[in-house]
């Protein structure tokens, strides 16, 4: 369980020996992380979009993620994983405001982002733009170590004039929901070196400056280089109606996953058929609707199981299992253990 300490400035290594999350909690003395959770039902779903570090990343209503940042002036946030941490090794699909920029260190990893996947190879790295649905995920079971970082780009403090001519066009622009970069192509190396800069940064008491340099020599080179592609681009209506069915879903079942939702429920946060509603999901996450929900019940169930002391039976009730033997078979055919087994190892 992660605490807050008595500093107003407070940088945590929260996670286990194979994932590193850096952030910083600007809080009181007096307050600990669990007063980020006014309900149960919060926590669980921080838990489920957060399963690495629950006090790092919490989910609005809406399905969109609200990040942590490791330093309020720069609102930027650092992890440093792998994917075995997820459930068969792949991240819940998920949006947020932030810029994200993932990086392979060691083997690949396979993204979608806005129906597209894509494949960043070690060495590579992949720039996610502003609201566009992504997720990493394994497509051969070889492990990969990454590490992310995320930046809020309306708040992290540019000057009107830069925002309302670059940054803004650039972050609401959907012919560039992402961007592959190369070591072997001098910009995607340049973004890659910038990125490096954060993490070797990442303890230094100049990282807020660090950051700031970065990002706006990581923005300047994405508009420089993607400007082409989005003159030349034209938008598919069809691919934005079904963005928009699919991100609706999955907010709502990001929202409800605790309840006894059903197809019919799922497919009416679409405004789309039962059989669309089924297509849509395979086509995009290879999951039917109703494993993408277990999906989340599960990876709120571990989150509640490390970071909780509740029964496994009150843990079942609270993300969604009808009853705590369907939970401990469920679990144990996700995650490839049981609820106690996983308690006992993240203890």
């Amino acid at each position: 369980m992660v605490e807050a300490s008595n500093k107003a400035w407070n940088i945590d290594n929260c996670c286990s020996e194979n994932s590193n999350i850096y952030q910083i909690h600007v809080l009181s003395d007096s307050v600990d992380a669990h007063a980020h959770a006014s309900s149960m039902e919060e926590a669980c779903r921080n838990s489920a979009m957060a399963l690495n570090c629950p006090s790092a990343i919490t989910v609005r209503p809406d399905g969109s993620e609200s990040v942590r940042y490791r330093y309020p002036t720069t609102f930027l946030y650092l992890q440093q994983g792998r994917l075995s941490l997820y459930p068969r090794m792949r991240a819940i699909c998920h949006w947020h405001m932030d810029l994200e920029f993932t990086r392979v260190l060691k083997g690949h990893m396979m993204y979608f982002v806005n129906g597209e996947i894509v494949r960043v190879d070690e060495g590579e790295a992949i720039f996610i733009n502003s609201r566009a649905l992504h997720y990493g995920f394994s497509d051969d079971g070889e492990e990969c170590d990454f590490y992310c970082a995320l930046i809020h780009p309306i708040r992290v403090g540019a000057p009107p004039e830069v925002y309302r001519h670059f940054i803004l066009p650039f972050i609401e622009d959907k012919d560039i929901p992402f961007a592959l970069l190369r070591p072997d192509d001098s910009t995607g190396r340049d973004i890659v070196h910038q990125l490096d800069r954060l993490f070797e940064a990442s303890d230094d008491r100049t990282l807020a400056i660090t950051a700031l340099s970065a990002f706006f020599s990581i923005i300047a080179d994405l508009v420089e280089r993607e400007e082409p592609r989005a003159q030349n681009n034209t938008a598919s209506t069809h691919q934005d109606t079904t963005l928009s069915a699919m991100r609706a879903m999955t907010d709502y079942i990001q929202g409800h996953y605790m309840e006894n939702i059903t197809l019919r429920d799922i497919a009416r946060a679409g405004a789309v058929g039962r059989s669309t509603c089924g297509s849509i999901f395979r086509h995009n996450l290879a999951q039917t609707p109703m494993q993408y929900t277990v999906s989340m019940r599960v990876h709120a169930a571990a989150g509640l199981l490390r970071d909780t002391e509740l029964p496994m039976a009150s843990v079942a009730k609270n993300t969604g299992f009808s009853s705590a033997s369907y939970f401990a078979k469920t679990f144990n055919k996700v995650m490839g253990c049981t609820p106690k087994a996983f308690r006992n190892t993240h203890d």
